[in-house]
């Protein structure tokens, strides 16, 4: 973090000085030079200046240590569901986290760290200044919604690091030389900062967003992002305290009752991941990528990651056998004779639905061709995931297929988890039969007591949310990583040394309030 605000420090801060001779010197100041004071002059500065917030979400500006490589080997590798691909093998950082044998000296652990914390310097930024404009710079409408959503996105990256790292620095300030060392602070502390900016922003922002402004935060979002850190504070020991479930029941209701927003669940649930029906009614908050144009270039390369050599992506994950034998589990009781639906938007594996020639389901082939044609058999205990993927990935170099970083299926999962904990154990049984009509085209459950109901919770979200980047730190929050790494045969995993990420060894070296 050091590291990274030093160079932006110098950047903004650029001082002319010219030498007239030993004994005297004249400061010149360009009056055409932006300074970090001079550049918040009007709507579109801080328009600017949000957008460089933005920029940072998912380690996105850092393509490929951050959003390419990064973040999908640190969240997706880490699950018990996920195996490294064929093409893994060449990369030993990338085995090492699979292997839970890195150091904190390793570059994903730092790209991170490090990229979060820019996200933070800059809302921060946005904060400050924008809080500094006059009436006649910018309108009071327009000023609160830039610090509700640079608010928001303060609580998000402070929110993403408390997730991957034990301990985070708090940073609610503009860095500057002199309060450039900072301590590490207390999981609590980390908390309540998290909890009061999503507080704040959900008072600030608007319900919606105008077609031109997709993919920035929300009412919606801030709730939602709300009653998510509550949860995860819940199932974290060292920081749970007894209302936390039902403060994520009071944050989540307005967004599951239609109160605030008017999400509702996407009949299509492939359509969700593919990029064919983007910022649809489930979306509540969403990483937007656009193909090239003449205007703009925003694309993303994940599809290539996640895709196997046989549909032409270059093999980076698969999936587990076991995620398949989970998401087969009740059976083909569907009401269209097929396993529950979300299986096949989210896995490809062998199976009748993608060995029909009529169909073509497998990126318009069959798995037994295409296994064939690329490893010579038909890979029976082979299974590569789904999601993210467009319709057709050879030949897609660079795509714009988005990622929903939260939707609605999402927030009732959470919701009813926080109510069935809390008691209201009928409520939770609809609102799960109600996500299993729509994504799944299955029936209702049959189980009605609170601990039966929380194992189905645990199931159905393993079939709304792999590859989505939860399910480590939802094990993590249920006190089930241990037995889960265990059944997977991930025997170098121990909660005690891996639960969290550590603190990057370059924010130690140079940090001197962390020893």
């Amino acid at each position: 973090m050091k590291n990274i605000y030093k160079i932006f420090i110098a950047s903004i801060l650029l001082v002319v000085i010219i030498s007239c001779n030993d004994d005297e010197f004249i400061e010149k100041t360009s009056p055409d030079q932006l300074t970090s004071t001079s550049f918040w002059r009007n709507l579109e500065d801080a328009e600017s200046g949000l957008t460089a917030a933005y920029s940072e979400l998912e380690s996105r500006s850092d393509f490929w240590d951050g959003w390419q490589e990064g973040r999908p080997v640190i969240e997706y590798f880490r699950s018990d569901y996920a195996l490294p691909g064929p093409d893994a093998i060449n990369y030993p950082h990338w085995m090492s986290i699979f292997n839970f044998n890195y150091t904190n000296g390793h570059t994903f652990v730092d790209v991170l760290w490090g990229t979060n914390y820019k996200g933070l310097n800059f809302a921060n930024q946005v904060i400050t200044k924008v809080g500094e404009m006059t009436s006649e710079q910018i309108s009071d409408a327009d000023k609160k919604q830039i610090i509700g959503e640079a608010t928001f996105l303060r609580g998000y990256y402070h929110f993403k690091l408390l997730t991957l790292y034990e301990q985070i620095i708090i940073i609610n300030e503009i860095i500057s030389q002199e309060t450039l060392d900072k301590p590490l602070s207390t999981r609590p502390e980390a908390w309540e900062t998290i909890i009061n900016d999503f507080t704040t922003a959900s008072e600030m922002l608007s319900e919606t967003n105008t077609p031109e402004n997709l993919g920035r935060a929300t009412k919606g979002a801030a709730l939602s992002y709300l009653g998510k850190a509550y949860l995860y504070k819940a199932g974290d020991a060292t920081s749970s305290e007894s209302d936390d479930l039902q403060n994520a029941i009071i944050a989540l209701k307005p967004v599951v009752d239609g109160t605030v927003g008017n999400y509702s669940l996407e009949p299509d649930f492939s359509s969700l991941f593919n990029g064919e029906n983007e910022n649809n009614q489930e979306s509540i908050f969403e990483l937007q990528f656009k193909s090239g144009d003449a205007t703009s270039w925003n694309a993303t390369r994940l599809h290539a990651f996640v895709g196997d050599w046989c549909i032409g992506g270059w093999g980076g994950i698969e999936a587990t056998m076991a995620v398949v034998g989970e998401m087969k589990s009740e059976g083909k009781i569907a009401t269209n004779g097929l396993y529950d639906n979300r299986l096949y938007g989210s896995l490809y594996f062998r199976d009748p639905f993608y060995n029909d020639t009529n169909t073509n389901q497998m990126q318009g082939g069959t798995w037994d061709a295409l296994l064939n044609e690329t490893y010579g058999d038909t890979h029976n205990t082979h299974a590569y995931f789904r999601k993210w993927l467009p319709n057709y990935v050879w030949n897609n170099s660079y795509v714009g297929v988005n990622v929903v970083l939260m939707r609605y299926a999402d927030v009732l999962l959470m919701y009813a988890e926080a109510l069935n904990e809390t008691g209201n154990t009928p409520e939770a049984i609809n609102i799960i039969n109600q996500i299993r009509n729509v994504h799944g085209f299955m029936p209702p459950i049959t189980v009605t007591s609170k601990e039966a109901v929380k194992t189905q919770i645990i199931h159905e979200r393993t079939m709304e949310l792999t590859l989505e980047s939860v399910r480590f730190f939802d094990l993590r929050r249920w006190g089930m990583l241990d037995q889960a790494m265990q059944a997977a045969g991930r025997s170098n995993f121990n909660s005690a040394a891996h639960a969290y990420l550590p603190i990057p060894l370059s924010e130690i070296n140079s940090n001197s309030k962390i020893n």
